[in-house]
């Protein structure tokens, strides 16, 4: 079966667009602020704006500096930006610290740990961790992160056989075989450079993968389980074009026309491309070049300010939709490879797509909020999730874990939206129940698939009748009966998992309602 990262129909011409604009016209005072956690930039010309997390400083009357975490920094005019005063993810993990390193309690340690853990800040949790060792050495969640990291420090074998059968599935001319502890690539972008540390395409994308890999590790043996490490070094297929990308994934399976990467489990490969070559963001960057000249040919005339607040910005914005569109797609895929390599789910066998789908999106990472994205809450997803929970025909459990919401969608918004539920009801179980949920996955690998293609089904009304087999070939009966024998009584599991899906709110959400709070 092979698992695709979707095209979001929500996705605009910039992935960080926010969706509307609500904010209340009194916060533009905040501009004067010396520091600050969100920047909305409102595009010129337009009602869309751009959600910026950084700092800022005031350098004039009518302008403010803008930091990035890692793109950089620019100038931008007063009129173009509204500045909300809130602490930084990199400021409410230093409190933490700050307070555990005070306490010097072993708990305290550990939220501090989670918390970065969340954010993607992984230099972060591991200090935090080896400063909860120090203080309670055999505390059982320590023994479980000592047990993880000595899992995955242990050299993987099998390269020689993984190279061959890599080369074997893709038989593309001019690919180049490179690795790191626990991935084997093939891949065609050369020494193209990437990121703030300019390194080869490849090479930034291995790295992305083996924080993607430590984080799952560490996120499941956090809350209670050691899994299993891969026997072998994990395989992925990097197309340095999106044309050579498609041309092949096309040959494969024409149904992934739409897909932004894949895992295909019948060879365990991960297939992506370079999201900097896609019609948009060479669209992007042509519009990005053609505003620097602009701002050459301005220089000395009254519209070089502007001109140059313009270019600046947008080669800004170009360069964190390139690496957050990347991000998204690869903490997505790498779960579901994951997933089917440490003993979670099986590989042979995808269990359900509601599951895989709802664990990769409950590990990925939006494209409109940067690394860090275990468990936070992704406005997109939000959004689907609201309105399913608003329609009384789709809002049951039932559709979604025998995988009707998936078969039955009728176009891509609707399949995009199945992908929300899922991800609401995982995040839910994943923070509530934990260990249920991580036996349910157990209880679902052990089902076997029926031979028939008629099976019972959930129709869009929510009423019992005739509909093709999931793409998983159970009978939905006896998933409902698994998931049922899992989590007990559904109305008040669905009355428990819609009042967790009200607490939740986006960081934008949570900066300005604290502002708001007198």
């Amino acid at each position: 079966m092979v698992l695709p990262t979707i095209r979001h129909p929500l996705h605009t011409s910039l992935s960080g667009y926010c969706s509307s604009v609500v904010l209340l016209v009194c916060l533009w005072a905040l501009l004067d602020t010396a520091q600050a956690d969100f920047v909305v930039y409102r595009l010129p010309g337009s009602q869309s704006t751009v959600l910026l997390e950084g700092k800022t400083k005031s350098v004039g009357p009518n302008t403010f500096e803008y930091t990035h975490p890692t793109m950089g920094t620019i100038i931008l005019s007063r009129e173009s930006a509204l500045v909300i005063k809130a602490p930084t993810r990199q400021e409410e993990y230093r409190r933490l610290a700050a307070h555990a390193k005070q306490s010097q309690a072993f708990d305290d340690y550990i939220q501090a740990a989670r918390f970065a853990l969340r954010s993607g800040m992984l230099e972060a949790f591991r200090d935090c961790c080896n400063a909860a060792y120090k203080i309670e050495p055999m505390h059982p969640t320590m023994l479980r992160l000592l047990e993880a990291r000595k899992r995955i420090e242990q050299p993987i074998d099998a390269l020689a056989s993984s190279q061959s059968e890599l080369q074997g599935a893709v038989p593309t001319q001019g690919m180049q075989v490179v690795r790191s502890p626990h991935y084997i690539m093939l891949h065609d972008t050369g020494e193209t450079k990437s990121g703030r540390k300019r390194l080869p395409r490849w090479q930034s994308r291995l790295d992305l993968l083996e924080n993607v890999y430590e984080a799952y590790f560490m996120k499941f043996a956090l809350e209670g389980r050691v899994l299993d490490p891969p026997t072998e070094p994990l395989k992925v297929v990097l197309f340095g074009q999106e044309a050579d990308y498609m041309r092949y994934t096309r040959q494969r399976d024409e149904s992934l026309a739409n897909a932004l990467g894949y895992w295909s489990a019948e060879d365990n490969i991960a297939v992506f491309f370079d999201q900097g070559t896609t019609e948009k963001m060479r669209m992007l960057d042509a519009h990005a070049k053609e505003l620097a000249k602009n701002k050459l040919r301005a220089r000395g005339t009254a519209q070089s300010r502007d001109a140059a607040y313009l270019a600046n910005t947008v080669e800004l914005l170009v360069k964190m939709t390139r690496e957050a569109d990347d991000v998204e797609v690869v903490s997505h895929e790498a779960t579901h490879q994951l997933a089917g390599n440490t003993g979670l789910m099986p590989r042979n066998q995808i269990a359900l797509r509601w599951a895989h789908e709802g664990l990769a999106t409950y590990f990925e990472t939006s494209s409109d909020s940067g690394w860090g994205g275990i468990g936070a809450v992704n406005e997109g997803r939000l959004k689907s999730y609201q309105r399913l929970s608003a329609d009384p025909n789709r809002a049951r459990i039932e559709p979604l874990v025998t995988d009707a919401l998936f078969d039955l969608a009728r176009d891509s918004r609707e399949a995009a939206d199945a992908y929300g539920y899922a991800w609401a009801l995982t995040h839910f179980l994943m923070e509530n129940h934990f260990d249920e949920l991580i036996e349910y996955y157990h209880q679902v690998s052990l089902l076997e698939p029926k031979q028939h293609r008629t099976l019972l089904g959930w129709l869009p009304d929510g009423q019992p009748g005739s509909n093709s087999a999931p793409a998983t070939g159970l009978d939905r009966r006896e998933l409902l009966k698994c998931f049922r024998a899992a989590f007990g009584d559904l109305a008040a599991l669905e009355q428990a998992w819609h009042a967790h899906m009200r607490s939740l709110e986006t960081d934008l959400d949570r900066a300005m309602r604290e502002f708001e709070t007198p």
